[in-house]
């Protein structure tokens, strides 16, 4: 009730008061539950580590006590805690901690089943992979990523996933993958209306990487990918005009 007025101190009083009593008369849900709103309480507050460590023994003590949909509750606020935290890193350029917080995330999200937030991580954790130069191990974890949203039939970050991946191909001087996935970019809008920048974009990339010297280049398809780009865009500029 206390939360609702925003009043954490009073809430986190009652929490606490509810876990001592399930420790007395060793209650596992109501140890759980208490320190699932103690967690929450905390991270109202942006107490974000006493937040963590709050939700991770609410998480711990629901799987001893074989309390699985209370579990799954508790692993969708460890995980947005997680990200608060792996987020906060990344913006530091603390690569290091925010991707083992992301991990961290990762693995929540595969307890609690949540193959949305499950894509997120793989994402990011490539992202950091990709900032740090380890090529092979961001297209492990995009490719990851691509799979999931496959499993989702989430079309648009599917189309996300491979733009990403062309990119870091294209980064590996992998020209025929990076060519390959900007392919599936160009598929995946056709099945989709309203989809003129992505295509234009994908567009312009292939005609830039056709144009680059080596087994792909090929002045013809560059001019054509690079028509195609302008065309998409001329396409867009007219439908914002109406």
């Amino acid at each position: 009730m206390y939360e609702r007025y925003n009043d954490y101190e009073t809430a986190s009083y009652f929490h606490q008061r509810c876990l001592d009593i399930s420790v007395e008369f060793k209650y596992i849900e109501g140890e759980a539950r208490a320190h699932r709103g103690l967690g929450i309480c905390e991270e109202k507050v942006f107490n974000k580590f006493p937040a963590m460590h709050n939700l991770e023994t609410a998480e711990e003590k629901a799987r001893s006590g074989e309390l699985v949909e209370v579990a799954r509750e508790i692993s969708t606020d460890l995980v947005r805690v997680y990200q608060l935290i792996a987020n906060e890193y990344l913006e530091k350029s603390e690569f290091d901690l925010s991707l083992q917080f992301f991990e961290k995330c990762l693995s929540v999200a595969q307890r609690a089943q949540d193959r949305n937030i499950e894509a997120e991580c793989y994402q990011q954790i490539g992202m950091i992979y990709e900032t740090q130069g380890e090529l092979d191990r961001a297209v492990e974890h995009r490719e990851q990523f691509l799979e999931l949203c496959k499993e989702t039939n989430n079309r648009e970050k599917q189309i996300e996933a491979h733009k990403l991946l062309a990119e870091t191909y294209s980064k590996a001087d992998d020209t025929s993958k990076a060519i390959k996935h900007l392919m599936d970019v160009l598929n995946l809008c056709n099945e989709e209306p309203q989809m003129d920048e992505p295509q234009a974009e994908a567009a312009l990339k292939l005609g830039l990487l056709h144009y680059k010297p080596g087994p792909k280049h090929s002045i013809k398809q560059a001019a054509e990918y690079l028509g195609t780009h302008f065309t998409f865009i001329r396409h867009g500029e007219k439908k914002n005009s109406r």
